[in-house]
């Protein structure tokens, strides 16, 4: 679907308010059946950089919140590709101001659900 500047806009918001809202389950509601994730992230927390499936995200996701229970993303930028979008964002876990940044590529399906995920985050330079 092409999206449109305020359409792809509209989508992160509302994506980044469920998700500082820690609602497990509308959070996983947000991604399609047979989503993939690619993040770095997800190794540590569950052992594999690719995560697949909602039950997958659920572990993860519900991992990573019961850790992280202050965990909030401000978003930063939106880009809109044909079938994606890409949303820059700041996230701290409520120990740090401004926090690290990440940029998340999400695919989109046709009705509007998630169906892959690519997380991408900030490198602390020396």
């Amino acid at each position: 679907m092409p999206w449109t500047p305020a359409d792809a806009i509209a989508y992160v918001d509302h994506h980044v308010d469920v998700w500082n809202r820690h609602d497990l389950d509308k959070i996983v509601a947000l991604y399609a059946e047979d989503v993939e994730l690619t993040s770095p992230l997800a190794r540590d927390v569950v052992g594999s950089a690719v995560v697949r499936g909602r039950d997958g995200l659920r572990e993860y996701f519900g991992t990573a919140l019961k850790a992280n229970p202050e965990l909030r993303f401000e978003v930063h930028d939106v880009l809109r590709g044909e079938d994606s979008i890409t949303f820059t964002a700041s996230f701290s876990l409520g120990n740090s101001i401004g926090g690290r940044m990440v940029a998340e590529v999400l695919f989109i399906n046709p009705d509007g659900l998630i169906g892959k995920v690519v997380a991408h985050y900030s490198c602390e330079r020396s």
